[in-house]
């Protein structure tokens, strides 16, 4: 198997728990940085490979694949900006357009069957609406191109491939300090009132991420299927929470629920979701979130409290004469 983006928030849990199921897995990572020593310790050698790599360079793409004998793609590698304006359009477009037009080229081009798991965002939603007064950002827009293209290589040329549109996805690893989440966690971790840049009223699906990597082993899992392959699935969890209560919840796993949130309201022009409840991928997967948010939460909280604490001690300056 092959998984773009391994060393990703997602990709750090997903990796690992396709190898303990026993997959040989290669593990890409961008050749536009240089890797992080973490990833040795978190992948085990006799089951993963790291390899380094251009998810646009089609001909290394085809080769990687076509070498390692690559039955299964969890193409996962994105560039993940989705606000402001400072973000560069056409990176994030030649990430996340020819990115997923490249790597699903590749699978057509195998001299095996290949098939593909396209990793998307809820965030493409308004893209797809006749009429919707949210503006678009690039990376919404991207995304959204990206499953266009996905669809197109299963209808066109009968290539198995998976549209997987996730929620707010949250747990330890993600070191998107933007993403409310985390912020938060490192906020209160540190003794500091988080803040929320909206008002906080807007209610919104948080899936952990420890479910969101079950739901994608139950498609890899039944890929092939016809009731799976060419289809969109949602990761999602059917119980969606306020900005604030997610905050306060936050705060309160922390053993610090007095600290309160302060509140900018700003503008941010965030998108409003819809309740969605995952009953289709519970027939065809066999799917469905099985922790609470108390449980995700705690499991959270734990990784970041152990990751800050190992930080200090690495920082920490060695004892005279030590």
């Amino acid at each position: 198997m092959l998984v773009t983006g391994a060393d990703g928030f997602v990709g750090r849990w997903l990796v690992p728990a396709l190898a303990a199921r026993g997959a040989t897995v290669q593990a890409l990572i961008w050749s536009g940085q240089p890797p992080d020593p973490s990833l040795q310790e978190l992948f085990p050698p006799d089951k993963i490979t790291l390899v380094s790599g251009d998810i646009t360079d089609l001909a290394a793409m085809t080769a990687l694949i076509t070498a390692a004998r690559i039955d299964m793609v969890y193409h996962l590698a994105a560039n993940n900006i989705n606000t402001g304006a400072e973000v560069s359009p056409y990176a994030v477009f030649e990430t996340n357009i020819r990115g997923v037009y490249t790597v699903l080229e590749a699978c057509r081009a195998a001299t095996h069957p290949v098939a593909a798991v396209i990793a998307s965002s809820r965030e493409v939603e308004d893209c797809f609406q006749p009429v919707t007064d949210r503006k678009h950002h690039p990376y919404m827009t991207s995304k959204a191109a990206a499953e266009l293209v996905a669809r197109a290589y299963g209808d066109t040329f009968g290539l198995p491939v998976v549209r997987v549109r996730s929620d707010n996805l949250y747990g330890g690893g993600d070191f998107n300090w933007s993403r409310l989440i985390p912020h938060t966690v490192r906020s209160v971790l540190h003794g500091e009132r988080p803040v929320i840049r909206s008002r906080g009223q807007l209610r919104r699906d948080y899936v952990y991420v420890e479910d969101a990597v079950a739901a994608y082993l139950a498609i890899g899992e039944r890929l092939t299927h016809p009731e799976v392959a060419g289809q969109l699935f949602h990761v999602a969890t059917g119980n969606p929470i306020s900005v604030l209560a997610m905050v306060a919840a936050i705060a309160r796993e922390a053993g610090v629920p007095e600290l309160e949130p302060r509140i900018l309201g700003e503008d941010r022009e965030e998108r409003v979701d819809a309740p969605y409840t995952p009953a289709r991928e519970q027939a065809v997967l066999g799917w469905q979130s099985q922790f609470t948010r108390e449980a995700g939460l705690a499991r959270t909280v734990q990784w970041y409290r152990d990751f800050f604490r190992r930080e200090a001690e690495d920082s920490r300056p060695p004892e005279e004469g030590a």
